[in-house]
């Protein structure tokens, strides 16, 4: 790491250390957030998108911490920061509100930045969206169609040379725990959104082994399907999700309901006939 990106990461430390808002951004800051400003008797919300219309996909208690960071958008620069008044700093606030996408139990979400803090997350703490010691499944290296995908934070950016077009891949469903020869090997499955620059949103079943492990195949499960459940049960993934019928337009909502089981082959993901 040069000069520069060190002094970079130590500016934006203390920022983050003294203001309740991270700064504009794809990704970057802590690692972990805790929630602050939130009522005792209130939640702080979940959405689809960096959208307070925006769906609704979970919830977090008021005084949740470990709250996992998948990047932020959104928020001030840093040479905002630096040189605007107060009065300034609020105004570019309420046109371009900061947003961060969390991991927070059993999915992943955007949340109003103004609601978070920094958090340390020391080892004695439950940390939300980490599921076991040796698997970090929101920072490994997946293959997507035979192609290496690294995740950082949960979250891929890759610009196609030659194009403008940008393929983005994400975690969209908290990881869970897998087993599939009596400990002597672990991985955590996810379901892995990959958006390739048209209308498309591709949803894969994705593992990951523990450090140094091989990379295991994903499997591709639909385009712009929902995913309801993700689970394992007796060494067997069950993913459940909505997609259309074969004459319903793509535009239309998923509303057919799929149970699939899986199982981990090798270095790929299998259909189980069990």
């Amino acid at each position: 790491m040069n000069l520069r990106t060190v002094s970079s990461c130590l500016a934006l430390s203390l920022v983050l250390s003294v203001n309740s808002f991270p700064l504009h951004a794809e990704a970057g800051g802590p690692d972990y957030w805790q929630v602050r400003g939130v009522e005792r008797n209130d939640v702080l919300n979940m959405r689809s998108t960096p959208d307070f219309k925006a769906a609704k996909t979970g919830e977090i208690p008021f005084d949740a911490q470990c709250v996992r960071n998948m990047g932020c958008k959104g928020g001030l620069t840093f040479d905002e920061f630096s040189t605007l008044s107060d009065i300034e700093k609020q105004q570019i606030l309420k046109q371009r509100p900061s947003w961060c996408r969390v991991a927070y139990n059993e999915t992943t979400g955007w949340v109003a930045g103004r609601y978070l803090r920094e958090d340390a997350c020391p080892e004695n703490r439950n940390r939300q969206g980490v599921i076991s010691p040796g698997i970090d499944p929101f920072n490994h290296t997946y293959s997507i169609e035979k192609e290496k995908v690294i995740l950082r934070n949960g979250h891929a950016r890759e610009t196609i040379p030659g194009t403008t077009a940008v393929i983005i891949t994400e975690v969209i469903h908290r990881p869970v725990f897998a087993d599939r020869d009596d400990g002597k090997s672990k991985e955590s499955v996810s379901v892995l959104m990959q958006h390739t620059g048209g209308t498309g949103s591709f949803y894969y079943l994705a593992a990951a082994a523990v450090e140094g492990g091989s990379v295991i195949e994903s499997y591709f499960l639909g385009d712009r399907i929902k995913i309801t459940s993700l689970k394992i049960i007796e060494k067997l993934i069950i993913v459940e999700y909505l997609e259309r019928s074969i004459n319903q337009p793509m535009a239309s909502r998923p509303t057919v309901k799929v149970s699939k089981k899986f199982r981990l082959d090798e270095e790929k993901i299998v259909i189980s006939l069990q």
